[in-house]
C-alpha cells in the first residue's frame, strides 16, 4: 500500500496568486517494498478546451466533430527516484519526506473550471511502474490572476449609462416609445463587493411592463486549435433579481443590489483559448406577444478593489515581488535540511491598510449538471486509448477557491438612495415612482 500526502507550507487552502513562490512537501509512505522505474514530481499548470459537434450522443458514442485547445503556462519534473534512464528501483519500506520550491509565472491566468474547458493547476506524484499502468497521486491548487483594478484602467472609475428606445406596431398605428436606461456608478467590481444596478424605464406606450429583471452575467468563450479551429459560448448567470413593472404613460426608476460571489477576474489577455467577461443585464418584460426590451452594459471584476483615493502613480504587482531566486518555471528540491519560514512576496492588496485581506469561498458558478457533463466526455475519450492514458491521471473533481470582500460599508457610499422602499428585489424612487402623464 502507498500513501502520498501533498502538503502547501503556510497555505491549506493552496490559494496562489500569478508570481508567488509554491513551496510544500510530498509525504510518501509505504509498507512493503514496491519497485518502480522513477517517482516523478510534477507541478502543472495548462488550459484546455474540448467540445463535439451536435452529432455527438454519449449513449451510443456516434461519430462527432471534436474540438480541442491546449496551452501550457507551467511544466516541471524532477525526480523523487530514478531517472529517465532508470530500468527499475526498489523504494524501501518507511516513511519519506520531500520538500519543493516553485515560482509561478507572473502571466499565469486565474483557475477555471467550465463544461467545455479548464485552466488547472496542480501538483503531481507519479509512480512509473514497470509493466503496469502508471499509479498517480494530484493535489489541485487555485492560481489567482493579480487583476488591480486601480491599474486597470481610470475609466472603471466613471459612472457609465446605456439607453434604448422601442415602439409597437407599425405606422400609422405605431405606439409612442418606451424608453429605457441602465447606469451604474462605476465599472469595476471585486467578489464581496455590490452592484447597485439603476434602471430608469418612461413608458409612454399603450403596452404595459409586467416586470424588470436585472442579472449579473459571466461569458466564456472558448477556442478550439487547428484542424479544427472553432469558438463556443458559455453563460452563467451569477446573481438575478426581479423588480415591479411599469404602468403605461408611466414612469419608473428601480435600483438593485446585485452581490458579485465568489467568481475569477476578468481575463481576455492571458489565456488564448479562454477568455472570461461579465455584464450587467436589464429586460423589461411587456405584456402581450411583444417581444422583451433589454440592455447589457459590460464590466470588471478583479481581484483587488479601488480605493478611495485616486492614486497618482499606478502600482504594479510585478514590482512588489521578491528578487527572484528560482527560473519561472524552475522546480527545486530543497532537500532534508530543516525548514526555513517561507516569506513569500506581499499580498496584492497590502500597498493599501484601508483594504481587508478576503476570505476564499468556492466558485458559484460550476453547475450541478457538470460532473454529469465531465463523465460523458470522459466516455468519448476513452475511443482513443493513448489520450485516455494520459487523461486519466488528471481526471479528478476539483472546485477553484476566489477572493471574496468584505466591502458593506462602500455601497452608501457609492450612491444614496433617497428613499428606498424594497419591492420585489428592488428599490423604488418614490419621488419618479408618482411622475405620470397622459
Amino acid at each position: 500500500m502507498v500513501i502520498c500526502d501533498i502538503e502547501f507550507c503556510n497555505n491549506p487552502q493552496g490559494v496562489f496568486y500569478a508570481g508567488q513562490l509554491i513551496s510544500g512537501q510530498v509525504v510518501i509512505s509505504i509498507d512493503k517494498p514496491k519497485p518502480v522505474k522513477a517517482v516523478v514530481l510534477q507541478v502543472k499548470g495548462y488550459a484546455e478546451t474540448h467540445w463535439t459537434d451536435t452529432e455527438y450522443d454519449p449513449e451510443d458514442q456516434s461519430n462527432g466533430e471534436s474540438f480541442n485547445g491546449h496551452v501550457d503556462y507551467l511544466e516541471t519534473k524532477s525526480y523523487l527516484y530514478g531517472s529517465s534512464s532508470s530500468i527499475e528501483v526498489v523504494i524501501e519500506p518507511g516513511t519519506s519526506t520531500y520538500r519543493f520550491a516553485c515560482q509561478l509565472p507572473i502571466t499565469c491566468p486565474s483557475s477555471f473550471e467550465g463544461t467545455l474547458g479548464k485552466i488547472r493547476y496542480l501538483v503531481n506524484v507519479r509512480f512509473v511502474r514497470p509493466w503496469k499502468f502508471d499509479h498517480n497521486f494530484n493535489r489541485c491548487f487555485t492560481v489567482l490572476k493579480v487583476m488591480d483594478l486601480n491599474s486597470a484602467s481610470l475609466m472603471l472609475r466613471v459612472p457609465t449609462q446605456v439607453e434604448s428606445q422601442r415602439t409597437f406596431c407599425c405606422f400609422p398605428c405605431r405606439s409612442a416609445p418606451l424608453s429605457m436606461r441602465l447606469s451604474l456608478p462605476q465599472g469595476g467590481f471585486v467578489p464581496g463587493q455590490t452592484v447597485p444596478v439603476e434602471v430608469t424605464v418612461s413608458n409612454d406606450s399603450g403596452v404595459p411592463v409586467e416586470n424588470i429583471t436585472v442579472k449579473l452575467a459571466m461569458v466564456v468563450i472558448f477556442y478550439s486549435q487547428p484542424p479544427c479551429a472553432d469558438t463556443n459560448k458559455d453563460r452563467f448567470v451569477m446573481a438575478l433579481k426581479t423588480g415591479e413593472g411599469v404602468s403605461t404613460k408611466c414612469r419608473k426608476q428601480l435600483t438593485f443590489d446585485l452581490k458579485v460571489p465568489a467568481t475569477p477576474p476578468t481575463c481576455f489577455n492571458l489565456c488564448s483559448i479562454i477568455q472570461i467577461g461579465y455584464q450587467v443585464e436589464a429586460e423589461a418584460r411587456v405584456k402581450g406577444c411583444h417581444g422583451s426590451q433589454s440592455l447589457h452594459m459590460p464590466i470588471t471584476i478583479g481581484s483587488v478593489p479601488l480605493t478611495k483615493v485616486l492614486q497618482r502613480e499606478p502600482r504594479f504587482w510585478g514590482e512588489e515581488l521578491l528578487p527572484q531566486q528560482l527560473d519561472a518555471k524552475a522546480l527545486v528540491l530543497i532537500g532534508n535540511e530543516p525548514a526555513e519560514e517561507t516569506l513569500g512576496p506581499p499580498s496584492p492588496w497590502s500597498a493599501d491598510p484601508s483594504i481587508a485581506p478576503p476570505n476564499y469561498s468556492e466558485a458559484k458558478h460550476i453547475r450541478p449538471d457538470q460532473q454529469k457533463f465531465l463523465k460523458a466526455k470522459k466516455k468519448f475519450q476513452r475511443k482513443s486509448c493513448k489520450r485516455a492514458q494520459e487523461k486519466k491521471k488528471e481526471d479528478i473533481s476539483f472546485t477553484p477557491l476566489y477572493g471574496v470582500f468584505d466591502l458593506s460599508n462602500q455601497l452608501e457610499e457609492i450612491i444614496v438612495r433617497p428613499n428606498k422602499n424594497k419591492s420585489d428585489g428592488g428599490y423604488v424612487n418614490d419621488t419618479v415612482d408618482k411622475s405620470t402623464w397622459l
